[in-house]
């Protein structure tokens, strides 16, 4: 994290390849958003009731066997409802998303940018959705 300032708030990061993980985490931490890495579904039901809460969450679609993504977001926006959501894979469409993600949430393919990443999520954190 940059300096001793307090972060601007929790994303929490539910993405099953750790490389992916450590690298979103990254690119978050130099923003001074505090990132959470979890690697299921299973995990990610767990972490997102804790304190203090998520502002927004970053979701791999196919997180290999158990739900999808597009779960885990509807049970985020039932636990935090102005979560911000982002999805991203590299097998799944924006037509996906548009089918089964929840209102307010956005699709990046998993080749994004750092500029992408946080155009996309930014406005999620302070809109509430």
């Amino acid at each position: 994290m940059l300096s001793r300032e307090l972060p601007l708030g929790r994303v929490l990061v539910v993405e099953d390849d750790p490389a992916i993980c450590g690298l979103i985490s990254e690119m978050l931490e130099e923003t001074r958003l505090a990132a959470v890495c979890v690697r299921s579904d299973m995990d990610a039901y767990v972490a997102l009731p804790t304190l203090p809460t998520f502002k927004a969450v970053i979701l791999d679609i196919n997180l290999g066997s158990g739900t999808t993504g597009f779960d885990v977001a509807r049970f985020a926006r039932r636990v935090i409802p102005e979560i911000g959501v982002v999805y991203i894979s590299g097998e799944a469409s924006l037509a996906s998303v548009a089918t089964f993600g929840v209102p307010g949430s956005v699709f990046l393919d998993k080749q994004f940018s750092a500029e992408q990443m946080l155009g996309a999520l930014l406005p999620r954190l302070s809109a509430g959705v």
